[in-house]
């Protein structure tokens, strides 16, 4: 009986040495380095190259994770990543293309030598985030490494401008909007809402939300400007000499808000390309408060009505700007 245990013991003890040491032994494959994007912007989805070394004569399957790849609006992560390409550095012809189908781990063939891995990443808000990336070989931890990235977040602004112009006896107060993104970068989901006050007696007359996406893509360009109203249509029109059709893309940038002042009878026009119309009479006071949210930015801008333009706008209907474009067939 008790030759047995001490058998037993011997066997236990063998077989958790055989654990550790196949544990504790020196993994063949490596991470060698991973390259991160110099900047990342909010919105924007980006890529991660992940440098892997293969130490051993012959290919060996090896499981992947990357943690944070990806993380939400409200600052979740979220599981899983997506693998866009891999391959061995020495024959760059041989990448293979992910089916790009999201899991928490990818398993991916190594050849002999440096591989190179490259994963999605992008993230809906600003700031430092941390990427760890994970190597297991049959179920054991070959190799990890942790990189920063930081997240950069564009500014959002309001620019409004005001337009006169007079029909017989009335008052016709124009004023345009334009959202503009400061730095390169995406800015989804962006809330702007207009509402016009009766200074007089401190009331809502009208207030309307609309949403709004930018993107400015231009680095030399610091911001881009969209105009909160744009209506656009198609105009063709056909070459009876040569059988071309030329398409003409009309723009009209509309006034977000239209003050019609009369000193008697307001006008029949509606101005219906204006999201917000107001017909008062001469020497009725309004100011038009513009605010735009997007995440953490809050950002207002307050025009009065009647102000001195600031637009010099002539032969249009109250203030319409229109931009043609010819279109190639």
């Amino acid at each position: 009986m008790k030759n047995k245990m001490i058998t037993g013991a011997i066997i236990a003890i063998l077989l958790l040495s055989g654990v550790l040491f196949w544990y504790f032994i020196p993994s063949d494959i490596s991470i060698l380095n991973i390259d991160a994007p110099k900047e990342i912007v909010i919105g924007e989805l980006n890529a991660l190259r992940i440098d892997l070394q293969n130490n051993v004569s012959e290919d060996v399957n090896v499981t992947i994770n990357v943690k944070n790849a990806f993380v939400d609006e409200k600052g979740e992560s979220l599981k899983g990543f997506t693998i866009l390409a891999y391959g061995n550095l020495s024959n760059m012809s041989n990448y293979i293309s992910s089916n790009a189908i999201d899991q928490p781990q990818k398993e991916v063939l190594l050849k002999p030598g440096i591989n190179s891995i490259i994963v999605s990443i992008g993230y809906q808000v600003p700031g430092a985030q941390k990427v760890e990336v994970e190597v297991y070989q049959q179920g054991k931890l070959a190799d990890s490494r942790t990189i920063e990235l930081n997240v950069l977040k564009p500014k959002i602004e309001l620019d409004l401008q005001s337009y006169k112009s007079i029909n017989g006896t009335n008052e016709i107060y124009s004023v345009y909007g334009y959202l503009q993104l400061r730095g390169k970068g995406y800015a989804t989901g962006v809330s702007v809402n207009i509402s016009v006050i009766n200074e007089l007696t401190n009331t809502t007359v009208k207030t309307v939300t609309r949403g709004y996406s930018l993107h400015n893509a231009e680095e030399i360009i610091p911001y881009s400007s969209q105009p909160l109203v744009i209506w656009q249509y198609l105009n063709s029109t056909h070459d009876p000499v040569t059988g071309a059709t030329i398409d003409t893309q009309i723009e009209t940038y509309s006034p977000i808000v239209v003050i019609e002042l009369a000193k008697d009878e307001s006008s029949t026009e509606k101005y219906a390309r204006s999201p917000i119309v107001v017909k008062g009479k001469i020497g009725d006071r309004y100011k038009v408060i513009v605010t735009a949210t997007w995440v953490d930015q809050v950002v207002n801008s307050e025009m009065k009505i009647p102000s001195t333009p600031t637009l010099s706008v002539r032969g249009h209907p109250y203030g319409d700007k229109v931009e043609k474009r010819i279109l190639p067939q």
